[in-house]
């Protein structure tokens, strides 16, 4: 159950909000329910409207060919393939800070922006698209064996101003073309994949690898609309270096943090390890300081760089995540295969113990699993511990054969295994 005034969910059945203690009336929500398996369903709203003009993100995501799926199947079976569609669906939208408002059928309506809004609501928006995509392929796999059924999904994403008041019925109803173009723009996608306005691009760009699609003729709107489709994050965490093609201002005022810096440097080509917290203020040129400082290192040595992130702070190892890709050198086109091959490569070009690390890392991705290193039987606790051992031993080895630096960047999103990985090395 989400709260209206703080975003945060709460588990069903409680009457008051975790985080900010507003109420949670019961009448909030309606539920498809399936045996045992209950999926939230917020048609009401907890709060009334009157005509509250808001500019908003709406997604729009639908199932591919769920008329041919339905025929072909016992209506109880169907039942059941789209009640857990609609709940991950769902799950994915709320764990993003989105409002599901409306279930129709095999389809979901939400909305980023109301009636909690954040800074970010457009790249949560484009966020989620992506996620449901990944979520329903995984779920498409499962029923594949279960069900010998395939699932494909797609997502579109508009933005704008919209007006929010009630409907006949009493519930909150959005009044603007963003939910009818999000509805059109979804039904020119290709299977598994996501369209966004340029309204949205122009919100998140920079955030996300897209392909421009061109401006589109979508029914019933009189202009063109400008489609771009997001393939993935771009990794880009800075909004600063989106700009960089503008060029950047003199860099000033900070030669004495940049000394500090520029001495940890030298200690650690000469083997004694350093550690460096920058802190300050949002804005006060923490990014950019690392930025001169890496510009400046002329010696050779391994650059690795992750950060926390707002949507990933309760995921164990997210940022690791992000460290191993650039730890060792994927590209991101590779096969899956591929990639469990130069994980052991790089993981015995340190010296690794390889019969216990490369089954527990290559977990991390989704690796395959290797034909010669058999997973340990271990219990989940000794399974997490004996994989920070292994990530911090391959990365104290790294550093035997070159300088190695490793940026974490939003230390306050970071998950509490990417933390306790940090202090260990």
């Amino acid at each position: 159950m989400q709260c209206a005034k703080c975003g945060a969910i709460s588990p069903e059945g409680k009457r008051f909000c975790a985080d900010c203690g507003a109420a949670l009336p019961a009448a909030e929500s309606q539920a498809i329910t399936s045996g045992d398996r209950v999926v939230s369903q917020a048609f009401a709203s907890t709060t009334r409207v009157h005509g509250e003009r808001r500019h908003m993100t709406v997604l729009f995501s639908d199932l591919v060919g769920s008329t041919r799926l339905a025929a072909e199947r016992d209506p109880e079976e169907w039942r059941d393939i789209a009640t857990e569609y609609l709940r991950v669906s769902g799950r994915t939208v709320l764990g993003l800070g989105g409002h599901v408002a409306r279930y129709m059928g095999d389809g979901l309506l939400a909305y980023f922006g109301w009636p909690t809004a954040h800074e970010d609501d457009a790249e949560r928006a484009v966020r989620a698209g992506l996620a449901i995509v990944d979520a329903i392929a995984m779920l498409s796999r499962r029923l594949a064996d279960e069900k010998s059924v395939e699932l494909l999904v797609r997502v579109g994403i508009d933005s704008g101003l919209v007006v929010v008041d009630e409907g006949g019925s009493g519930a909150a109803e959005v009044y603007g073309d963003a939910p009818n173009i999000a509805s059109r723009v979804q039904a020119m996608c290709a299977a598994n994949t996501v369209l966004m306005t340029g309204a949205v691009h122009e919100l998140v760009s920079g955030r996300f690898i897209v392909e421009d699609r061109g401006a589109q003729r979508i029914a019933g709107i009189e202009r063109p609309v400008q489609l771009y489709r997001p393939v993935a994050p771009s990794g880009l965490r800075r909004r600063w270096r989106v700009g960089t093609v503008r060029g950047l201002a003199p860099f000033v005022g900070r030669q004495g943090q940049l000394d500090i810096l520029w001495r940890s440097w030298l200690s650690t080509c000469k083997g004694t390890g350093q550690r460096v917290v920058l802190t300050g203020e949002p804005g006060i040129g923490k990014s950019r300081l690392l930025e001169e400082f890496r510009s400046q290192i002329k010696d050779a040595h391994l650059w690795i760089e992750c950060a926390g992130e707002r949507y990933y702070e309760s995921t164990p190892f997210h940022a690791v995540s992000e460290l191993l890709e650039q730890g060792f050198g994927w590209r991101g086109d590779e096969s899956a295969e591929e990639r469990a091959a130069q994980l052991e490569s790089a993981l015995g070009s340190t010296g690794i113990d390889l019969s216990e690390a490369v089954p527990l890392i290559a977990d991390m991705p989704k690796l395959p699993p290797s034909k010669e290193h058999r997973r340990p039987l271990l219990t989940p606790k000794q399974a997490r511990r004996r994989l920070l051992e292994s990530l911090a031993t391959w990365a104290l080895k790294l550093a035997r054969l070159q300088p190695v630096v490793i940026v974490i960047d939003d230390l306050h999103w970071v998950d509490p295994s990417t933390l306790e990985l940090a202090q260990m090395l």
